[in-house]
């Protein structure tokens, strides 16, 4: 079924809900009424200037569909038009889906079942909003096929890259949907595309959380699957649920180095306040520089204003003159700049370190920590 004749069937019998909401509206307030998905979607396409159109985009992205109409609507937007922020708002859009949305079902299970990859990835993310039944074995059947590439990169052909990425979208979903009890078909696809690995951190951190360790700890494909573990983006519950069993390999001189230096950012991520002062009071107690260097890291990734202290003594002290150069770094991004201004004057009159006093002699010309 091509994409036209589909369109036509979902719209066929369906009625409009803008339709419905003019004709029902006293006059007065319709001026004030909220404009649909449709309304939208004809003001990106008929505007002229970049201003209208953010705007309706933006309002896109804090509309959900309500009718067949609409999911259509944000398909045709999809398709068409992939630059400037137009897929991200039509995927905002479908995220305001939630279950009492269901009757919008059949939309998506028909997009699932087309041959484009584009249709399938709009597909899977409805579906998985509204948790659609009818689409669960599509979507599993699409994840369980065999990764054509170890990565979409590998391929020059644009349909391959595609048609990998939709996959990617169906076990995406599927380790939302499921949880743990997808894990067995990530690992073995993990093993095929080393990509896969992301998705367990993302929404399965804690259960995956041996496995990172194991990959971590052994060679080539398996070092490739901990670094795309290691470098996803995990929640900070994730983070919390496990943070006991990352400081014990943090301060594990023996654990593989990268290792220790990711699970140390994610551990300053996730610090409590208390915990931060605990962080301090170990690093100053270190005697192991592998374990020293493991719990600065953490420190340096809270950017927390109670490791002030810390870093001016890094900054004024610190035999290294990289840490004295990223502690002051760090420092101009929690000081206030009149705050900040004597500690870099001092360190460009007497730091040690021609480099160091060259580099904070940048700095004082351009102490905004935003700039390039």
């Amino acid at each position: 079924m091509n994409t036209s004749a589909l369109v036509a069937m979902l719209l066929c019998g369906a009625p409009s809900s803008d339709a419905a909401a003019v004709s029902t509206a006293p006059v007065v307030l319709q001026t004030a009424r909220r404009r649909g998905v449709g309304e939208l979607r004809e003001a990106f396409v008929s505007a002229v200037d970049d201003a209208p159109r953010r705007a309706a985009l933006e309002n896109l992205s804090r509309t959900a569909p309500e009718s067949l109409r609409d999911v259509s609507s944000l398909f045709d937007l999809y398709t068409r038009f992939s630059q400037g922020g137009t897929r991200e708002a039509v995927m905002a859009s479908l995220d305001r889906l939630d279950g009492r949305s269901i009757s919008l079902e059949p939309a998506f299970v028909e997009y699932i079942k087309l041959n484009e990859s584009e249709a399938r990835i709009f597909g899977i993310h409805g579906a998985l909003r509204l948790r659609a039944p009818r689409a669960l074995p599509l979507i599993r059947k699409l994840a369980e096929k065999r990764f054509e590439y170890r990565s979409p990169g590998e391929s020059p052909v644009l349909s391959d890259k595609n048609a990998w990425w939709a996959q990617y979208a169906a076990l995406d979903a599927l380790a939302q949907w499921q949880g743990p009890a997808v894990l067995p078909l990530l690992r073995k696809k993990a093993a095929e595309a080393p990509m896969v690995a992301r998705i367990m951190a993302e929404h399965l951190w804690k259960d995956s959380l041996p496995d990172i360790i194991g990959w971590a700890g052994g060679r080539g494909a398996a070092k490739e699957r901990a670094h795309e573990a290691l470098t996803a983006e995990v929640p900070n519950s994730a983070l919390r649920a496990t943070r006991a069993r990352m400081l014990t390999v943090l301060r594990d001189p023996k654990a593989d180095r990268e290792l220790r230096h990711q699970f140390a950012i994610k551990v300053g991520l996730c610090s409590t306040p208390e915990e931060l002062d605990l962080l301090l009071a170990d690093e100053a107690a270190a005697k192991d520089q592998e374990v020293k260097l493991s719990l600065r890291a953490a420190l340096f990734a809270s950017r927390s204003p109670r490791t002030v202290p810390w870093l001016k003594g890094l900054a004024a002290k610190d035999p290294d003159p990289k840490m004295r150069m990223g502690a002051l770094l760090q420092l101009r991004l929690l000081l206030a700049a009149a705050e900040l201004r004597p500690l870099l004057e001092e360190a460009a009159a007497k730091d040690p370190d021609a480099d160091n006093r060259q580099s904070v002699e940048s700095l004082l010309k351009d102490p905004d920590p935003t700039a390039p």
